[in-house]
């Protein structure tokens, strides 16, 4: 009898993976009365990524999700998305209550239905539980700050397009000061309102790209800021932009800023679309960095927002990718980094502060002379109809050649080359953390690469003498280390 118990249950789980849009009627105990809606590309790998879409007020999941073009991109890059959606007899404009205590605390009401839908995707589809995501306008960005303070363990980064900080507002009363851009407060208030929410976390927060139109007068440019102080703070970063880019990409109506923590990792970005008002900036077209469709809250303003929140995520699947060596000594002249050539295309490359291009900018290769500091090698491929593909990047490790060691021991990772058996081991301690490793030679060419490794991995003669790169994922960050072969 259990055995066609399970078979039955096996049926049944491949009858619910249902792939296109789909309307969830039962995904848990549901305490906020949300519904539920989910989009399955028709073919995903194992373990593909998971996106928490939520629409502003007014709106529903069906309209947001055309707008927003998170379907489209869900087939193009293959990731699952899930759209909660407010119920009018919970709030008359139907917008998400993330002003209401009872829904803005982990574990109750509005806020743990979307948990609950994520966990229904997560035991219904193949879904890479260190590669979920939360993204939403208005009401559904104040949610998405929400989900972020409340659900750290379970989600990675959050998009939040107009919104306002977690617990600027704890009821309907003070939700209107909140939009207006009222509520100020240090960092370090902020900061402690998130990790309230789960006093004995340890893992690494969300990190959190945040949108917003400088003339919005529904949610105000003032929350900002407000938000860069909470998750700078989060994360133990401080509220001074690290990088300013105007005319991002080109595009003169966008700045963006970049807040680094101590590591010189990204953890917060904003983008500011100048003379936008309340809503999402889409760029309509079918070139690759182009989608969404305009409407009430949605603005033609040549810039794919949700494209470039996926590309946050890091969940993009690029046409093409950068060559070149990932690890070179400081100093170095020479290091040529390309792409393949295309007809008609020309290219833009930038690279980090101390490195400097000597030939082929504006084509495919350019030779670099590197100095100490690493960094991102980038690129931005335009077509002839003006199109553009980037940036693409290429992280480059900048080494003396006084810290290489035949074994590194690190963050739970052993790496060792036994001379006698010619064989290099990659030993974890803690299998839940280490993912994604990949062993490079020097010229940035992947010699074998695990998804996850059960307790050893080990490569046999097939190594030369030489120096070698062994790249792994560990708490969702990248950590990268070199090995000598003598």
């Amino acid at each position: 009898m259990r055995y066609i118990l399970l078979i039955i249950c096996l049926l049944g789980f491949k009858l619910f993976a249902q792939t296109g849009w789909t309307s969830v009627a039962s995904f848990g105990t549901n305490p906020g009365n949300l519904n539920m809606y989910s989009y399955a590309p028709t073919s995903l790998p194992t373990n593909a990524p998971l996106v928490v879409v939520m629409h502003g007020c007014t709106q529903t999941a069906s309209q947001y999700a055309s707008e927003s073009g998170w379907n489209i991109l869900a087939n193009q890059h293959q990731f699952y998305t899930v759209y909660p959606e407010q119920n009018a007899a919970n709030n008359s404009s139907t917008c998400f209550n993330w002003f209401n205590y009872g829904d803005q605390n982990r574990g109750q009401g509005e806020a743990l239905s979307i948990k609950q839908m994520i966990d229904y995707m997560q035991v219904h589809y193949s879904i890479d539980a260190t590669r979920i995501y939360v993204t939403g306008l208005s009401a559904g960005a104040c949610m998405t700050n929400v989900m972020m303070a409340c659900y750290p363990e379970v989600l990675s980064k959050g998009a939040v397009m107009a919104g306002a900080p977690f617990k600027s507002a704890t009821s309907s009363l003070t939700a209107s000061n909140a939009m207006y851009g009222f509520v100020t407060h240090t960092a370090i208030v902020w900061g402690d309102s998130v990790r309230h929410q789960n006093p004995t976390f340890t893992g690494t927060f969300p990190k959190v790209a945040i949108f917003q139109g400088s003339s919005d007068l529904v949610v105000s440019p003032n929350n900002v800021p407000e938000q860069v102080k909470q998750w700078t703070n989060v994360h133990g970063a401080d509220q001074t932009a690290d990088l300013i880019q105007t005319n991002f990409n080109g595009n003169s109506l966008v700045t963006k800023n970049s807040y680094y923590n101590t590591s010189n990792q990204t953890v917060v970005e904003t983008y500011t679309i100048s003379g936008m008002g309340h809503g999402i900036s889409v760029d309509p077209g079918t070139c690759y960095q182009q989608g969404g469709t305009t409407g009430t809250y949605a603005f033609d303003e040549n810039f794919h927002s949700s494209f470039w929140a996926a590309y946050f995520f890091n969940i993009l699947q690029a046409p093409t990718v950068i060559s070149g060596s990932i690890s070179v000594t400081a100093s170095t002249n020479g290091v040529v980094y390309s792409v393949p050539a295309q007809s008609g295309f020309t290219y833009t490359w930038t690279v980090p502060s101390g490195m400097t291009i000597v030939s082929g900018q504006g084509t495919n290769a350019i030779a670099v002379n590197v100095g100490t500091t690493s960094g991102n090698i980038s690129v931005t491929e335009t077509d002839a109809s003006a199109c553009k593909i980037g940036p693409l990047n290429l992280w480059v490790t900048v080494n003396t050649a006084t810290n290489i060691d035949n074994q590194l021991q690190s963050n739970n990772v052993k790496l060792f080359y036994n001379q006698d058996e010619q064989t290099l081991y990659v030993l974890a301690n803690d299998l839940k953390s280490i993912k994604n490793v990949t062993l490079y030679a020097i010229d940035g060419r992947i010699i074998t690469s695990w998804e996850t490794i059960d307790t050893k991995a080990y490569i046999e003669n097939i190594l030369s003498t030489g120096i070698y790169i062994v790249e792994y994922e560990i708490n969702k960050l990248p950590i990268r280390k070199k090995i000598v072969i003598d």
